[in-house]
């Protein structure tokens, strides 16, 4: 399949980069269209929209595009286009958001860079439909995670990332910023969990993460942090356990300088 779709998207990604067309809404055009016919009579929508994502990087790495700005309007793209043919499901989301990393590892690209824009498309692509900007920004981390752990890379700098990610995407969708920043926190540390990664470590860096970006923008850190440490708490819940236990330890207290409170019981934060 990804040959195929290859084929078909090349041409026109080509056209966008060589173009005077805005090059963002060129790719989404352009992956949002090959996704409606790619997609046509297909039953495992869910599976199928990984190899789109997967096909869209690689040509984009033959033609020396940039790969963040593909892999974001990829995802716009091709949220857009399964919404034109039926429903955006979770794993559409999760999928979407693992092809994008892994198609940009086996190309030998900056995975790091990927995995933030990835979660800024996801909820820029869900902005208009029945998908909320958190539930959009925890699948993709989720999908994020689960490519790390195929393909390898530096997991703390890759969840650094996903939660500045998260936070731009807000920014652009204008979203609800600490209920983004807590389940993207949350879908980090269970996606951790599932593929058997340092989940305490993803837990204590998706907090860095946030602080960082915080002051970055001129964000109050206090806040930010918060709503990611409950996040990971509200994770810890579900896994339970010493593990449980560990990352609560390791997003409470003074981390980077800033004091961290979890919000309990776990109400979404305002």
């Amino acid at each position: 399949m990804e040959k195929k779709i290859g084929e078909a998207i090349r041409g026109g990604i080509k056209g966008v980069f060589g173009g005077t067309k805005d090059v963002a809404v060129g790719i989404v055009d352009i992956v949002s269209s090959t996704t409606v016919k790619v997609l046509d009579g297909v039953k495992d929508i869910e599976t199928a929209v990984g190899s789109i994502i997967v096909g869209a990087i690689k040509v984009s790495g033959e033609i020396g595009a940039d790969l963040t700005t593909v892999a974001k309007n990829s995802i716009v793209g091709i949220l857009k286009g399964v919404h034109e043919i039926g429903s955006i499901t979770i794993d559409v989301i999760r999928n979407t958001a693992h092809g994008a990393v892994k198609g940009t590892a086996e190309i030998g690209g900056d995975i790091t860079s990927v995995a933030k824009a990835a979660i800024v498309g996801a909820i820029s692509g869900t902005r208009d439909i029945t998908v909320s900007a958190e539930e959009a920004a925890s699948e993709a981390a989720r999908g994020i995670i689960r490519a790390i752990s195929e393909v390898g890379g530096d997991l703390s700098l890759v969840t650094k990332n996903a939660v500045k990610g998260a936070i731009g995407g807000v920014a652009e969708a204008s979203g609800q910023l600490t209920t983004v920043i807590k389940d993207t926190s949350k879908g980090l540390v269970l996606g951790a969990s599932e593929v058997g990664g340092d989940v305490v470590s993803v837990a204590k860096n998706a907090v860095v993460g946030t602080i960082e970006v915080a002051k970055e923008i001129g964000l109050s850190a206090e806040n930010a942090a918060s709503a990611a440490a409950t996040g990971a708490v509200e994770a810890a819940e579900i896994i339970g356990g010493a593990t449980g236990s560990a990352v609560r330890k390791a997003v409470t207290g003074t981390i980077n300088g800033i004091k961290v409170v979890v919000k309990e019981p776990f109400m979404k934060v305002k």
